[in-house]
């Protein structure tokens, strides 16, 4: 299993649109099992845009890294497995009402989720993916 994105979609990444995002960053975290984010000490970032506490979250430790910048140079990326992401960190957030940021951008947010929506497309893509190998 990898654990960096490849080159090519490393440099597509800036580009894609937040449909684009949300696919790249689905199919990522299933094939690595975890979700990077910043943390300081115990808590994960949280950020507001428009009004709205978001959670920035990446598919690879490369990206996170590479977001803490500026404000966010004293925070380290840290990963979750994935499970705990969904069954945890998304129940919680959604309690909170704070959205997923996927994938920040340089120029703006990154594409913006309710995380109970997440936590639907991850479960529905582990049941298919189960269903496939249970055949």
């Amino acid at each position: 299993m990898r654990y960096e994105p490849y080159a090519d979609e490393y440099a597509a990444v800036p580009n894609m649109t937040d449909e684009e995002l949300l696919e790249y960053f689905l199919f990522r975290i299933a094939e690595t099992d975890e979700v990077w984010s910043l943390k300081d000490g115990p808590r994960w970032l949280t950020r507001e845009i428009n009004g709205q506490e978001t959670q920035p979250v990446w598919p690879f430790k490369r990206f996170a890294q590479e977001a803490a910048v500026g404000d966010w140079q004293n925070l380290r990326p840290v990963p979750e497995s994935l499970e705990f992401f969904i069954y945890q960190i998304l129940n919680q957030l959604a309690i909170r009402n704070v959205t997923i940021e996927i994938m920040p951008r340089a120029s703006g947010p990154g594409c913006l989720i309710n995380p109970r929506q997440l936590a639907s497309y991850l479960e529905g893509m582990r049941d298919s993916s189960e269903c496939m190998l249970g055949d």
